[in-house]
């Protein structure tokens, strides 16, 4: 009898956990798997959809990318690279359906993966920007100061999704081009941020909620 008892609250348990799984990944938010097992794994940065009907988005970058210093707010940041310059850094593909009004959150660590993506690409090309740090949150090695980042989100889709349609990966440090992928999802931009990070739980977060939309 305590057998039975206790394998009928086993599987009770296993429902409530997918059904959990299953209710976060209906949220259309982008997260990775350590977001969707993490309670606390917003980002507080979200993506809107303004359009009037739904859009399926293919993935997120960083179209700019520039630090502050914490304390300081992104009116005064400096810039790492720019827009003008037309890259995918921190490009991460996972499509996302957001209907019409809709938002997407963006998880902390998703965040924080692209941000790292990002001061790859920033460590190979631009070396000296930002001086001495490695990751996100700057604590690691020989890091000598610590940033808090600021950055315009640039979300990507494919050109055309007809039957037997197939699109090349999105590069993560190339140039974006007019190819089998829409770089351009969003048109107006605003800074996101100051964002601050955390090498120890691999999060990025902002501390009020912001959002980037796309019309």
């Amino acid at each position: 009898m305590k057998r039975s008892s206790f394998f009928l609250l086993f599987l009770f348990s296993v429902q409530i956990l997918l059904s959990t799984v299953s209710a976060q990944t209906n949220l259309h938010q982008f997260m990775t798997p350590r977001d969707m097992m993490n309670q606390d794994s917003v980002s507080g940065i979200q993506l809107k959809n303004n359009r009037s009907s739904a859009a399926t988005v293919y993935g997120l970058y960083v179209n700019q990318y520039a630090y502050v210093t914490p304390g300081d707010t992104c009116d005064h940041s400096t810039i790492i690279y720019s827009t003008t310059q037309n890259t995918t850094a921190g490009a991460f593909v996972m499509p996302t359906v957001l209907n019409a009004g809709k938002s997407a959150a963006v998880g902390s660590n998703f965040l924080y993966n692209m941000i790292y993506s990002a001061i790859y690409y920033v460590n190979i090309i631009i070396p000296s920007s930002p001086p001495g740090c490695a990751l996100p949150g700057c604590t690691w090695g020989s890091d000598s100061a610590i940033y808090n980042w600021c950055i315009y989100l640039g979300a990507l889709a494919p050109v055309a999704t007809s039957a037997g349609y197939t699109a090349n990966v999105p590069p993560a440090t190339d140039a974006a081009s007019s190819g089998s992928y829409n770089y351009n999802v969003v048109s107006s931009y605003s800074y996101l941020g100051p964002i601050s990070c955390n090498d120890q739980t691999l999060t990025c977060t902002v501390s009020t909620s912001q959002t980037q939309s796309f019309s």
